[in-house]
């Protein structure tokens, strides 16, 4: 899909061939804030309030409250002793104490400063020292938010009431043995640099692997951020909606296709990302050397948004022999902030960091939110263009089918993923451009993986793999 130039990236009016042009260039545009902003009442903030958003490890809620701020708003989240889910707002609402410092109960949390008992729906249950009669426990209701658990991470829902949908089950990752981990990663720049990192596809190869990695250019081989040998090649890469059979735009978000030769194997790796904020990527381990078919997921995130300039990236890692076959991941290395492959990045020394960086120093520090204006988009940063626009199409509220829909009007609320990594024996072939070639593949791979959309479970990756086999 040929993706327009967003009309927020277009740089200032500027003489860009003039030598030495500091001095023409100093001035620093405001952000695009329709997509970077994230408080009450901002565009975006309230797009993303449509959606459950993860705000925490379930391993996290303790004995103890757990102060947060997501989207702007600071809450205290907790785990009652009759085992319920609470997240309300931080401050009492008597005298405004700070609930992170309250008494987790039988029911609720009661404030350690007057006593008053919250339900986990910010219904007001006792407050001591009011006289007999009193009916100011009745007259307010402190601000709640509706949570749940799935996996090891708790969601919550932060739109209005009326429009809360049903949480979204999601969908089953290879073998029965696969082991899911939750994770968590802080990041201190604005949640859009930080989501845009998993669609920017040649970053690998280039970043990680090629001129711009900096261990390899002073000679001292690979960083400790090194990808393997098969994200080494340049890939062939196109960037298109994701296709659930409606033909295009349908709140479905967008795929990466991206296709290697290695030899006589070619790799054909899809990510997917899925509005508002969640991205599902492929094996970290490929190395392409036996033909496989639809490997599925090794993670899973969503980019929430802490405020406008700090973020938190949440998540599952997937640890099975088809996704990781040579056990390069490291289980004990996911949890509370950290995940295996972006472990030990933000407590590293400024000059390490600079010697080796990694996707933390990257995305980090574009500045704290990124200035789209500055930028100079080219033919590889289309698929970053792209997911902008899909973004603020979402905000604006022209893809409609892709927004949830109010508890019990759907049934199908399945989040599925388009992620797969494919390997297939198909030789160059001579008087053949391969690049072409390589093209034709992914583009063939990725029908396959669409039209697997039509199943469920099992059946599904049956149908794909049994399809793909005939590819090569």
């Amino acid at each position: 899909m040929r993706v327009q130039e967003d009309s927020d990236t277009s740089g200032p009016p500027l003489d860009f061939h003039e030598p030495y042009g500091g001095y023409h260039r100093r001035d620093i545009p405001p952000e695009d804030a329709e997509l970077t902003h994230v408080g009450p009442g901002t565009p975006c903030g309230e797009y993303m309030r449509k959606f459950w958003q993860p705000i925490c490890l379930s391993q996290q809620l303790t004995d103890v409250p757990l102060a947060i701020r997501i989207l702007g708003e600071d809450l205290v989240a907790f785990r009652d002793r009759s085992d319920r889910l609470g997240v309300l707002h931080r401050h009492c609402s008597h005298r405004g104490t700070s609930l992170e410092y309250g008494i987790v109960s039988e029911r609720g949390i009661r404030c350690c400063y007057h006593g008053w008992l919250f339900d986990i729906d910010g219904t007001i249950l006792e407050t001591p020292g009011e006289p007999p009669g009193s009916r100011l426990k009745d007259s307010l209701c402190h601000g709640a938010y509706a949570a749940f658990e799935h996996n090891g991470l708790v969601f919550a829902y932060m739109g209005t009431p009326e429009e809360k949908p049903d949480f979204p089950m999601f969908e089953e990752y290879d073998p029965p043995s696969t082991k899911v981990l939750a994770f968590s990663n802080y990041l201190p720049c604005n949640w859009l640099q930080a989501y845009e990192n998993g669609i920017d596809i040649l970053h690998n190869a280039i970043f990680h692997n090629g001129v711009g990695n900096a261990a390899l250019q002073r000679g001292e081989g690979k960083s400790a951020f090194s990808f393997n040998g098969a994200f080494e090649e340049i890939p062939v890469t196109e960037w298109r909606l994701a296709d659930d059979g409606s033909g295009a735009g349908n709140g479905s978000g967008m795929i990466s296709i991206s296709t290697r030769r290695l030899g006589d194997k070619v790799w054909v790796r899809m990510n997917h990302c899925t509005e508002p904020n969640y991205i599902h990527s492929g094996t970290f381990w490929e190395n392409a050397k036996e033909v496989s078919y639809h490997k599925r997921l090794a993670l899973t995130r969503w980019m929430v948004p802490i405020d406008d300039t700090h973020t938190w990236a949440l998540g599952w890692r997937y640890f099975n022999d088809r996704v990781d076959p040579e056990h390069l991941g490291n289980e004990d290395e996911v949890g509370v902030d950290k995940v295996d492959h972006l472990a030990g990045q933000t407590w590293r020394p400024y000059e390490e960091g600079q010697r080796d960086p990694g996707d933390y120093e990257v995305m980090v520090n574009q500045r704290p939110i990124a200035v789209h204006a500055l930028e100079h988009l080219g033919w590889t940063d289309t698929g970053v263009a792209m997911l902008r626009q899909i973004i603020r199409r979402g905000v604006r509220g022209e893809t409609p089918r892709g927004l949830p829909t109010p508890a019990g009007s759907r049934t199908d609320i399945c989040f599925r993923s388009y992620t797969s990594d494919t390997v297939l024996l198909v030789p160059k072939q001579e008087d053949h451009d391969d690049r072409e070639l390589l093209r034709g593949i992914g583009d063939r791979v990725a029908a396959v993986v669409f039209a697997g959309h039509a199943y469920t479970g099992v059946e599904r990756d049956e149908f794909v793999k049994r399809r793909l086999a005939e590819i090569g």
